[in-house]
């Protein structure tokens, strides 16, 4: 049930919006296995794990997506601010 590697090089590849509806998905999946577990019905326990590390691993994705989008568009500030400041100044002189 763990995450092949093939599995995990595929859900690098998708976007946020994916990745969010997967991690969701994975939660109630988590959720109903926690009740089958309460409930005696669940035969492997190590499921609930193996499913918790998958989330975590989305996670991982997720965060590291975000924290890109972060940094690229501080970039694309910065160089903005640039390209402005050497138009004041060539104005100048």
């Amino acid at each position: 049930m763990l995450m092949k590697k093939s599995e995990f090089i595929q859900i690098k590849g998708l976007d946020l919006k994916e990745l969010k509806v997967k991690h969701r998905a994975l939660r109630e999946e988590i959720a109903n296995l926690t009740l089958d577990k309460n409930m005696k019905k669940l035969k492997d326990l190590k499921t609930i794990s193996k499913k918790r590390k998958d989330q975590a691993q989305i996670l991982t994705v997720i965060r590291q997506k975000e924290l890109l989008q972060e940094l690229e568009s501080k970039i694309e500030t910065q160089k903005e601010v640039k390209a402005d400041f050497k138009t004041k100044r060539s104005k100048k002189v």
